[in-house]
């Protein structure tokens, strides 16, 4: 948890650093259409697969505010507060878990 409020530069820092690390599947794009000598459209790929990500992202990132900001606010006055969000968020993890592991066995039977 954070100690202090997240200031622009910070965010902008954190931003910057996570957009420099390359995509391979962006990689994969570039390489494939410059084979092709089409690597203009692999640029104009690349860059709406990453709007699409970017949206995405931002989208799920406002939702899971809006739902931790709204948990908070109607639950922060009971007793059983800390109890449902510890429930909610072991019960994440166990349906990330799910996922991962169905994915995986999937992965393994082809």
């Amino acid at each position: 948890m954070l100690k202090q409020p997240l200031d622009v530069q910070s965010a902008a820092a954190a931003v910057l650093s996570v957009g420099l690390r390359p995509c391979t599947g962006a990689l994969i794009v570039l390489v494939f259409a410059a084979s092709q000598g089409l690597f203009l459209t692999g640029v104009i790929s690349t860059f709406a697969m990453a709007f699409g990500t970017a949206l995405t992202t931002s989208t799920l990132a406002v939702f899971a505010l809006t739902a931790k900001t709204f948990a908070t606010r109607y639950l922060s006055g009971g007793a059983s507060a800390g109890f449902v969000f510890k429930s909610i968020e072991i019960a994440g993890a166990g349906l990330l878990i799910f996922f991962g592991g169905t994915l995986f066995a999937a992965s393994m039977m082809a």
